[in-house]
């Protein structure tokens, strides 16, 4: 399979890029707060969104294939629901 030398791998990539720093910062967040409240969920929410730092790190280096970005995508969105989930059942458990 030939490469594609266009703008769309590289758009990928710092797509990619952005959100590994806004994972980052949600991670610091959830875990400063996390420990600061005690909220044992809130910091599990930050390991979850630490493990998509590494994902979408890996990811935006990683060589796009139509099979290997959809499962990128899918894993990626289910870290952000799972600490999602965890974040809101804090909330109202709190």
């Amino acid at each position: 399979m030939r490469r594609d030398r266009g703008l769309q791998p590289e758009r990928t990539a710092l797509a990619w890029q952005r959100t590994s720093l806004s994972a980052a910062v949600l991670a610091v967040l959830l875990v400063r707060h996390g420990i600061v409240g005690h909220a044992h969920l809130e910091i599990a929410a930050g390991a979850l969104a630490a493990a998509l730092v590494a994902l979408s790190g890996f990811a935006a280096r990683a060589v796009p294939s139509t099979g290997a970005s959809r499962r990128r995508l899918m894993l990626a969105a289910a870290v952000v629901a799972g600490a999602g989930v965890l974040t809101t059942i804090q909330l109202f458990t709190a």
